[in-house]
């Protein structure tokens, strides 16, 4: 799996992701019915979780559990669009 960041996005996660912190892709299904109803989520955690796989981006460590692989593209964009969703 590979994670293309757009500019924008890089601009928007950089100073977020600071002091050694990573990004963990999750498919947040919490709330949602069932295991295919779900939504893509970006996590901010210190360190892959037990069972996760790496990813392959750039300039940001990133991890997936394993199990969630499968709701996911082989290879997807990350971007930011400020008009659309804000990051608090």
């Amino acid at each position: 799996m590979k994670v293309i960041f757009t500019e924008a996005a890089i601009d928007k996660l950089t100073p977020v992701l600071q002091h050694g912190s990573m990004l963990r892709l999750v498919f947040d299904t919490e709330g949602c019915g069932c295991s295919v109803n779900g939504v893509p989520t970006l996590w901010i955690v210190a360190e892959p979780s037990s069972g996760d796989t790496a990813i392959e981006a750039e300039p940001f460590q990133m991890s997936i559990h394993t199990k969630d692989e499968i709701y996911f593209e082989e290879l997807m964009k990350i971007d930011y669009q400020p008009e659309k969703n804000p990051i608090y």
